[in-house]
């Protein structure tokens, strides 16, 4: 008999969220099963159109594989070194087959509903070629470990983890689930003994255990901190064009504003030509900031847009940091904090860590947006979903950001 492990059913997780289950009993209206049922009633429902037959549970086994590796998550990425690519592991899934199969850990049960030891294992792996993202290799794996907490005290818990490879665009992508009071796994728990571990470290194992398996290399600190700051300077900019109705305001006075430029130039401060185009750069800054902050609409900033920056955090070129957050999650684009630090960004045209406010591609049975921390670290980039969101909406956010990689080198 079917039945979805304790630990993903159990609510507290958060792996299996009503949304998730709404979704597949929609999809299966037919079958009987409603969405308007309770939690536990849907579960209990699901898990009997499991038991109807072996095809519905295999229906059931994809659904739950999919599940497991959605939701909240920490997305670690990581850039492919061009010269570890080979044609044959391009173009012939021959070659990742051969070095695939014999890994997976159990050949009747290609799924994650069991099977975990404390070793990192395959469950299962898929190839495909889609068009927007290109090709991608995704393995399902996962591992035991421990938790501890002082109401719950200790347990043994399965960890899944999805690494995808990205062929087309040159990452390597692990995702887990972000939990407090992790361990590594051993048979009897004492906690003065026990090894803490995390999310981050367990999906850059995962990455480096990939990686082997399949022959490649990923770029080195520097060169990829600096890839990763540079598109997300760019994934910024783009969810923070002046809005037209701020263009428009700027448009109407430019006589003005030449004015002022010139009577700074001329007038006040006698200046070279060579700082004019910086004169005109920081009038322009200091109109549109005051016409943004003084904007009674300040939804012109959220509409139309697929996201928009919450906070940010960036260092210059003489490491002077700057931290900028925007209070009860409005755009950051209507703060004068935002304008005061632009001019920095525009000039080192890099950033660490942005706080975005994304719109959900689907909305049946979810809020209408959902919030993503994205910080670049050394040599690889970390995305931060802290609250339930679906497949779709992280694929999105991941190629929002490195779709701006071609800009970025």
């Amino acid at each position: 008999m079917f039945s979805v492990p304790y630990t993903f059913a159990n609510e507290d997780e958060s792996y299996i969220t009503m949304p998730a289950l709404k979704r597949f009993a929609k999809e299966k209206k037919k079958e009987d099963l409603k969405t308007t049922v309770d939690r536990p009633q849907l579960i209990q429902d699901i898990e009997n159109y499991a038991n109807q037959s072996l095809e519905k549970e295999e229906e059931v086994l994809d659904w739950l594989d999919q599940v497991l590796v959605e939701g909240i998550k920490d997305v670690q990425v990581k850039l492919i070194d061009d010269e570890s690519f080979t044609t044959s592991f391009i173009s012939q899934d021959e070659f990742v087959e051969k070095i695939l199969n014999p890994l997976i850990v159990d050949q009747t049960n290609k799924h994650l509903n069991k099977g975990y030891t404390e070793e990192l294992s395959v469950f299962r792996y898929d190839i495909t070629n889609e068009t927007v993202f290109g090709r991608r290799i995704r393995l399902y794996m996962g591992k035991l470990l421990c938790t501890f907490d002082k109401k719950h005290g200790a347990a043994k818990v399965p960890y899944p983890i999805a690494v995808d490879v990205y062929c087309d665009a040159g990452i390597i992508v692990a995702r887990a689930k972000s939990k407090s009071g992790l361990y590594k796994y051993v048979e009897n728990f004492v906690l003065e003994a026990a090894i803490p571990t995390k999310s981050e470290k367990e999906t850059a194992t995962a990455i480096k255990w990939v990686a082997e398996k399949l022959q490649l290399n990923t770029k080195k600190s520097y060169e990829a901190e600096m890839v990763f700051k540079s598109c997300l300077y760019n994934m910024l900019e783009r969810y923070t064009k002046t809005p037209n109705e701020i263009v428009d305001l700027i448009e109407g006075k430019k006589a003005e504003i030449n004015s002022v430029v010139d009577t700074v130039m001329n007038q006040i401060c006698n200046l070279r030509t060579a700082y004019k185009e910086d004169v005109e750069s920081n009038v322009l800054n200091m109109v549109e900031k005051y016409f943004s902050i003084s904007y009674p609409d300040k939804q012109i900033f959220i509409k139309d847009r697929e996201a928009y920056p919450l906070k940010l955090n960036a260092t210059d070129e003489e490491d002077s940091k700057v931290e900028q957050t925007a209070a009860m999650e409005e755009p950051l684009q209507s703060k004068a904090i935002f304008f005061d630090n632009k001019k920095m960004l525009q000039k080192s045209r890099a950033c660490d860590g942005v706080t975005f406010m994304f719109a959900r591609l689907n909305t049946r049975y979810c809020s209408k947006q959902f919030k993503v921390k994205i910080v670049v670290n050394k040599d690889y980039c970390m995305l931060k979903f802290t609250e339930y969101t679906m497949e779709e909406d992280i694929v999105h956010v991941l190629f929002s950001l490195i779709g701006t990689r071609g800009i970025a080198e």
